[in-house]
């Protein structure tokens, strides 16, 4: 293993600042290294912290800035921001040596070597450079600044780890962060995994997930959400609605609300959850088997919210749910209620009740991550849906809009009084056709 020659220097701090992001509130750190200028974006208070989540993340100013698709670094660094935004406390160190080390002249002439046939290492080793010319040192340095004891390192790059740990940095756990694969960084991708050995998976796309394989974004937000080790589940809200902003359920209609191939994509989502979440009233309306029928996958386990627990023992859920369904009620609910749930099957913890009798959803979330629920998809009812988004407690969602006039309440009320702006919104909101519906889909924001 190489180590740098000034491996035993220290990074000295230069200027501090505060930077409010869309991701949330972080601080700007400046080193400087030979000559470069490095940086640490800095979430939540990191000295003196073990485990801490930290991405080494190399400049890619054509992916980083411009968005471009030949490889997979901008989303890299999108989804870090917003891993850690999220977790409110960790450390992206953004290191000045672009193109692997090359620089951006040499990298845009691999580029064009690229494009002659050549694969990422070949283009390099062609312009007289090794495959890979980064070094970590500063980043090891930087960490030990920031007085970091531990991290988790974002990265599918077993060099990188081992390069920090030679630099005296323990490093407890590898998070994975891959952000999926298309026609235009496919060849790039099975380039560093064959040749570099960076761990990829290369997720299947069959027919059926090529359709879907614009929810990638999310999909790479739940696998980052399985690797945290702290905080509530990451919740992900996904209803249908009517044009006129209907739940099929609340105006008590008796058929489906979106078309076969959104109820498709909703149980593709639910594939891809630790848990499925409803209000009681769903299972007294429409007695559903909350599982995955229209797409290949596993259930995700049902979690039913139910203060005065009126689930009813002949539910299908209780009947024919692949795994024990959670059902959450309050200490006011009946014991002998809960003993006979039990023995039907389903696992019942109790909550605190919020101001209005209804159970607490922040310690709920709290009871369901200890239950081993990292990821968590939020349907419904209206009232579910509410009292989620006021709370601020939903990161992503998936909304169907389907072109029918159905009446009947409104999927969301309330939330804000006459004359106020909104206060929450889907961010980099994202549309697509699927079937004869309309999929709008995001993180949400909170303003």
């Amino acid at each position: 293993m190489q180590i740098a020659k000034n491996s035993a220097s220290v990074a000295k701090n230069l200027v501090k600042t505060r930077i409010p992001t869309g991701y949330g509130e972080f601080t700007l750190y400046l080193y400087t290294d030979q000559a470069k200028e490095h940086l640490a974006l800095v979430i939540g208070e990191v000295a003196g912290r073990s485990g801490v989540p930290v991405r080494v993340h190399s400049e890619c100013l054509t992916g980083d800035v411009f968005g471009s698709r030949r490889c997979d670094c901008g989303d890299q660094l999108k989804h870090t921001l917003q891993y850690l935004g999220r977790g409110g406390v960790g450390v992206l160190i953004y290191l000045r040596q672009e193109g692997r080390g090359i620089g951006l002249r040499k990298k845009l002439e691999a580029y064009n070597l690229q494009d002659q046939g050549m694969d990422t290492v070949e283009a390099n080793l062609s312009l007289g450079h090794q495959a890979d010319e980064r070094d970590y040192g500063i980043a090891a340095r930087i960490l030990k600044d920031l007085e970091v004891h531990s991290i988790r390192l974002i990265t599918n790059n077993p060099h990188k780890v081992d390069e920090l740990k030679g630099h005296g940095i323990e490093v407890e756990a590898r998070i994975p962060i891959e952000v999926g694969h298309h026609s235009d960084n496919l060849s790039y991708l099975r380039s560093k995994a064959e040749k570099m050995a960076h761990l990829l998976t290369f997720r299947k796309r069959t027919p059926e997930h090529q359709e879907l394989a614009f929810m990638d974004p999310l999909i790479d937000q739940l696998t980052l959400a399985q690797s945290a080790v702290e905080g509530r589940p990451f919740v992900t809200l996904a209803y249908a609605q009517s044009l006129d902003g209907s739940i099929a359920v609340d105006a008590g209609a008796p058929f489906a609300l979106s078309s076969r191939q959104a109820l498709t994509l909703t149980h593709y989502l639910r594939a891809h959850h630790d848990g499925l979440l409803v209000g009681v009233n769903t299972i007294l309306a429409d007695d559903p088997q909350l599982n995955v029928r229209y797409c290949e996958g596993e259930d995700p386990r049902a979690v039913i919210l139910d203060s005065h627990l009126r689930t009813p023992l002949d539910c299908r859920l209780l009947r024919q749910a692949t795994k024990p369904p959670i059902i959450v009620g309050t200490s006011e609910s009946d014991p002998a209620k809960r003993e006979m749930l039990a023995t039907r099957g389903a696992k019942v913890i109790l909550a605190g009740s919020d101001a209005a009798g209804c159970v607490d959803l922040r310690e709920t979330l709290l009871a369901l991550r200890s239950l081993g629920l990292r990821t968590l998809m939020v349907e419904g009812g209206s009232k579910i849906i509410g009292t989620f988004l006021k709370q601020h407690l939903v990161n992503y969602s998936v909304i169907t809009i389907t072109p029918k006039i159905i009446g009947g309440l409104k999927a969301i009320d309330g939330l804000c009084r006459a004359g106020e702006p909104p206060f929450l919104s889907i961010a980099d909101c994202q549309y697509r056709s699927l079937g004869s519906d309309l999929i709008a889909y995001g993180p949400v924001s909170y303003g």
